[in-house]
C-alpha cells in the first residue's frame, strides 16, 4: 500500500486547489491556444520528483522511515515543532534553514541533483510540505507503533 503517495496526492491538489482560488481564473480568448499543464518553475521539483523524494526520506510508499525522521527534527532542537505535527491540532511551521540543518546539505544536494532541481528550491519546498506530510501520516496524533 503506498500511503505516502495517497497523502501526497491530497496535499499537492489541495495545495493546488489553493493557489488556483488566489489567482483569478481567465477566460480564454476566442483566438488563444488552450492553456498547456502548467510546468514547475526553473529549479522547482515537478510533482513527480517530489513524490520520488519524499519516497527516498520516508522509505517508501508505506512511509516506513517516519519514526527515523521525526527522530532527526527532534535532535536538530525542533521538538516542538515536530510535537504540533503528530498531534492533532495547527501545524507549526518550520524553514528552509531547519530542513537543510535536519537533512544536511549534502543529502539535500543529492536529492536535488539526483532531479536535476535547486537545492534551496528543493528545501524551500520540503519546508512547506513534511509537516502536513507528518500530520496526515500520524491521524491518531501518535507515530504509528513499530512492527
Amino acid at each position: 500500500m503506498d500511503i505516502l503517495g495517497e497523502i501526497l496526492k491530497q496535499v499537492l491538489e489541495g495545495a493546488a486547489q489553493q493557489q488556483g482560488q488566489q489567482q483569478p481564473q481567465q477566460r480564454p480568448q476566442p483566438q488563444q491556444r488552450p492553456q498547456q499543464p502548467q510546468q514547475p518553475p526553473q529549479g522547482m521539483p515537478s510533482p513527480n520528483d517530489l513524490s520520488d523524494i519524499l519516497s527516498q526520506i520516508f522509505g517508501g510508499g508505506s512511509a516506513q522511515k517516519l519514526p527515523e525522521v521525526v527522530k532527526q527534527f527532534e535532535e536538530k532542537g525542533m521538538r516542538d515543532q515536530v510535537d504540533s505535527w503528530v498531534r492533532t491540532g495547527p501545524n507549526k511551521s518550520v524553514d528552509r534553514r531547519q530542513i537543510e540543518d535536519t537533512f544536511g546539505q549534502q543529502e539535500l544536494d543529492q536529492y536535488a541533483r539526483s532531479k536535476g532541481i535547486d537545492r534551496d528550491q528543493l528545501a524551500e519546498v520540503l519546508a512547506k510540505y513534511i509537516p502536513r506530510i507528518i500530520d496526515e501520516l500520524t491521524p491518531t496524533g501518535q507515530l504509528p507503533a513499530r512492527r
